[in-house]
């Protein structure tokens, strides 16, 4: 026998029309307006009677959302700064972290939206982000064996020249070899 659930206390305000709920939205986030209000706003111009602890219960998932978005908001500020002084930095590795973020963030404050959405949607979202993971490391491995390539072909050529000139030979082969240990270390 299945369990029958018993619905939310806040499950009438989701069954508000969206613009009466961003009505809602907008009086909740003003600090004037008393619950009692909006509850009676919603009963005389829009025949719904709705408790006011379920526009209290509202009230805390609206303001935890805000606030989450809110420090979101902030971290990305603090990542785009943090980016600025850095131009060593991976930009499209900062931005794709800045993505997820707010990806995670949308699905967090999108309940409704996102219980209601298909599996196979939410599967092909995930799949799409994993894709592009998979895309950016494939790119910095091409990346790296052109830059080795190139490396080693001008390390050759370098050293093909030097024969001409024994006396900095082994300057070259060393200053090569130092400048090898380094990019090694900056890969890790």
């Amino acid at each position: 026998m299945a369990k029958i659930r018993k619905p939310r206390s806040d499950s009438k305000m989701y069954q508000l029309p969206k613009d009466t709920l961003d009505q809602v939205n907008n009086m909740l986030l003003n600090e004037n307006t008393k619950y009692s209000e909006i509850q009676h706003w919603l009963d005389v111009e829009h025949g719904v009677k709705i408790s006011l602890s379920s526009i209290s219960n509202y009230a805390v998932k609206l303001y935890k959302a805000a606030q989450r978005v809110a420090d979101d908001l902030e971290r990305t500020k603090y990542f785009i700064d943090f980016i600025g002084d850095k131009s060593e930095l991976d930009a499209g590795r900062a931005t794709t972290a800045i993505l997820k973020s707010g990806l995670l963030q949308k699905i967090a404050t999108a309940e409704n939206e996102f219980n209601e959405m298909p599996v196979e949607k939410a599967g092909r979202l995930l799949v799409e982000l994993n894709k592009a993971e998979i895309s950016r490391k494939r790119l910095e491995l091409d990346y790296k064996k052109k830059m080795n390539l190139a490396f080693e072909a001008f390390e050759s050529n370098i050293l093909e020249e030097a024969k001409k000139y024994p006396e900095i030979k082994d300057k070259f082969a060393s200053l090569l070899k130092e400048l090898k240990d380094r990019m090694q270390l900056e890969e890790q």
